[in-house]
Parts: structure tokens; C-alpha cells; sequence
């Protein structure tokens, strides 16, 4: 009995430990949202006299929801000196004619289509943009992907960013916009409420890498340094490792005040539950060990914990203080969904509507997370791939295994 008495103790204080410790993250998050996400400072590279040059580096395939809107936003950018270069596998692709056409609707922006991968690995992302990366003009790049939308000051606001000392990468919180039925809400009150204040959390104490790469700024030298775009192709997270690449070489990362806004559409339940699983298949063997900590990080799991190490060491009712855990959890995340969709001046859910999503997101996470630890097996851009402990993966060719596995992994983008 004094071993299980002992474990218990030990336990017990360290729920209390990392109960605590996830609540203050989670109000850290909430904080710096309500700070940053509220006002918009005024970029102060526009009163340069010769603010550095930028490309503008867009990779496309097909047509994304709100395409055009996405892509011209590119184009308004309240900046002097840019270049936007778009980057297709085929010329017969969906949306060259939409690029075509903004190019000829702005032709006092330096603009250009560029066809035709360069198929350096099995990262179809890499692959499409090593001709734009090669034939950038500017050092300081901005990959952009297409399925997002940003504010026309974001550009100048990251150039203020990176010219900071010891800066090497700029990057903006993805934000999900639009949904259009119930699963595309789901994703987006994931995105929009545990996810951003974890990613604001981590990125705000600075301790470790942690990139999405939506919309990312670096310089083109400080790649080379690394061993350029090519040297990342063979990893289907490429974000992660560029990020960390860079932050090997004691580069900082910043975020700004800007978002990259992703208009959702629609998006069945069950494609949902497809993404989450993805994303986190790829992740284990990137960042293995917040990976492996996921769980206790969920609302469930961490309240679960919480009222056991406090009802264990002062007496509290578990049962309530689950309750109120759950409450609180619920006001930070709602709190940090209104702040965002209010800065991006988007429609929010109505509050029945955000409390169905809210809670189905929180009673998928587990079951999600252990289908996801279970398999090795991905569908990125309707290609099958096998992921590998260092984080490559392998294009798997087999026509029977393919269709084996589409029956479960149906057709997701890799966005």
C-alpha cells in the first residue's frame, strides 16, 4: 500500500503541475490575441526612403475556395517594391486562367506565371516552387499559398519584422474564415480557438520552433545557408523544418498582427476527421515529442487530470471542478474566437452553432489522435505516401494499395 500511496501522491501533483501549467498557457495565448489582434499598427517600412525588395512566391493547383479573392490580395499590397511569382505544374491547370487574368488587370505589378515542377522529392509544394525560388529577384521571400487571403498592410507590417536584429523568419497566424456546413465549422473552431492560442502561446515564449506554413517570410540567403528550397523536398512537413533550420542558425521567429485567413467552403465530417488525423501522422516524427503530449493538452484530458491532482492534494470536488475547468476552458476559447473574427472582420457562427462545433472538436480529439498514432499512411494531393521515422516519406505506386486506402483517406488537398 505505501507504493500505491506514493504513486498516487506523485501523481496527483504533477495533474496539479500540469494542470496549472496549461491553464496559465492558455491564458497567456488569450492575452497576447487580445493585444496583438486588436489594433494594427501603421507599418513603419513605408517611410523608408528605400524599404528592401520582396518576392512574392504563390504555388497553385486547382482552384482553391475564394481563389481570385486570395490571389489578388497579393496584388493590393500597400507596398513599394514587389514581385509576385506564381508557380503551376500545368499549363491546362484550373487556375492559370485566373492568375492570367489578374496579371492583365494589374499590369503595373511585376508579376509572372511559371510552369513546370522540378521534381526534387516527394514534396509536391517544394517541387512546385524550386523555379520561382530559383528565379526570385529579391532575397527576402514570402511563400503565400493560395487557399489564403491577407490584409494589404501585411506585407509591409513583415518587412518591419524581419528588419529587426537577429530576425529570420516571419510568420502570421492561420486563421479559418467562411465555413460553409458543419465539418468546415468544426475545422474552423479547432483552428480558430486551440490552435491559435497554443500556437500563439508557444511562439510568444520562444522556446522552441513551432511554424505553420501558410504564410512564412525568410530570406533566400539565410536557406542557401542550409542547403537551399531543394534540400527540403524530401519532408512532407516542410514548414516545420525550414522553421527549424533557421532557427539552428539563432534565427529568431516573429509574428505580426496579420493573419492568414483561409476561407474553408465546405468540407464533409468526415474530411475533417481526415485532415486532423493527417496532420498529426505527419507531425509525430517531426515534433515527436509534443506530439506524444497532445492528449493532456485537450480540454478532456488535462480537466480529467486537473480535478484528480486537485481533489487529490486540497480537497476540491472533482465533479465540479471539471465543471468549471470546462467553463472556463469554453469563455477563453469563445473570448478568442470573437477577438479573431472581429479583427478580420468576418462573420462569426452564431453562439448555438460555435457550441456544436465546440463540442464536437473536443469529444473527436482523442479518438482522432489514436487513429492517427495507429498508421503511417497519408493521401496528400491525391497521391498516397508512407511516412518515415526522420520525416521523409515514400510515394507508394501500388495501384491496389492506393485504392484500398482511398476508400478510407478520401481525396484531401495538402493545404
Amino acid at each position: 500500500m505505501a507504493l500505491l500511496d506514493n504513486v498516487i501522491y506523485y501523481f496527483s501533483w504533477l495533474c496539479v503541475i500540469w494542470y496549472t501549467f496549461m491553464a496559465v498557457l492558455s491564458l497567456l495565448g488569450l492575452t497576447v490575441s487580445r493585444f496583438r489582434y486588436t489594433q494594427k499598427p501603421t507599418p513603419k517600412s513605408l517611410s523608408m526612403l528605400a524599404p528592401p525588395s520582396v518576392s512574392i512566391l504563390r504555388p497553385l493547383k486547382g482552384l482553391d475556395v475564394n481563389l481570385r479573392d486570395n490571389l489578388l490580395s497579393a496584388f493590393v499590397q500597400n507596398y513599394p517594391s514587389y514581385e509576385i511569382i506564381f508557380s503551376v505544374k500545368d499549363e491546362k491547370d484550373p487556375a492559370v486562367p485566373v492568375v492570367r487574368g489578374l496579371m492583365d488587370e494589374h499590369p503595373d505589378v511585376d508579376a509572372r506565371l511559371i510552369v513546370g515542377d522540378v521534381p526534387a522529392g516527394i514534396n509536391p509544394k517544394i517541387n512546385n516552387l524550386i523555379k520561382s525560388y530559383e528565379t526570385a529577384k529579391y532575397d527576402i521571400l514570402w511563400i503565400l499559398d493560395s487557399n489564403v487571403h491577407v490584409h494589404p498592410d501585411t506585407l509591409a507590417r513583415s518587412v518591419d519584422a524581419i528588419l529587426k536584429p537577429n530576425v529570420g523568419l516571419v510568420h502570421h497566424l492561420p486563421l479559418a474564415i467562411n465555413p460553409g456546413n458543419f465539418g468546415s465549422e468544426i475545422e474552423q473552431v479547432f483552428l480558430d480557438t486551440n490552435h491559435a492560442k497554443m500556437y500563439i502561446a508557444i511562439n510568444f515564449v520562444a522556446v522552441a520552433s513551432c511554424i505553420m506554413g501558410k504564410s512564412n517570410l525568410y530570406r533566400k540567403s539565410d536557406l542557401e545557408k542550409a542547403g537551399g528550397l531543394k534540400q527540403f523536398a524530401q519532408y512532407m512537413a516542410e514548414d516545420n523544418i525550414i522553421a527549424e533550420a533557421l532557427w539552428a542558425q539563432g534565427l529568431k521567429h516573429v509574428m505580426t498582427c496579420d493573419m492568414a485567413q483561409q476561407s474553408l467552403g465546405t468540407l464533409s465530417s468526415k474530411d475533417y476527421c481526415l485532415r486532423r488525423s493527417r496532420w498529426v501522422r505527419v507531425r509525430k516524427y517531426i515534433v515527436t515529442a509534443a506530439t506524444l503530449v497532445e492528449p493532456i493538452t485537450e480540454s478532456i484530458i488535462c480537466g480529467i487530470m486537473g480535478a484528480f491532482g486537485y481533489g487529490t492534494r486540497f480537497g476540491l470536488s472533482p465533479y465540479w471542478f471539471f465543471l468549471g475547468h470546462w467553463i472556463a476552458w469554453f469563455t477563453v476559447d469563445y473570448t478568442l474566437y470573437s477577438t479573431f473574427l472581429t479583427s478580420a472582420q468576418s462573420k462569426p457562427l452564431s453562439f448555438y452553432r460555435f457550441v456544436r462545433a465546440w463540442l464536437s472538436r473536443e469529444i473527436l480529439a482523442l479518438p482522432l489522435y489514436i487513429f492517427a498514432m495507429c498508421g503511417d499512411k497519408i493521401v496528400w494531393r491525391g497521391e498516397l505516401y508512407e511516412l518515415q521515422r526522420d520525416g521523409t516519406g515514400i510515394k507508394v505506386n501500388k495501384k491496389d494499395e492506393f485504392a484500398r486506402f482511398a476508400g478510407v483517406y478520401s481525396p484531401l488537398v495538402g493545404n
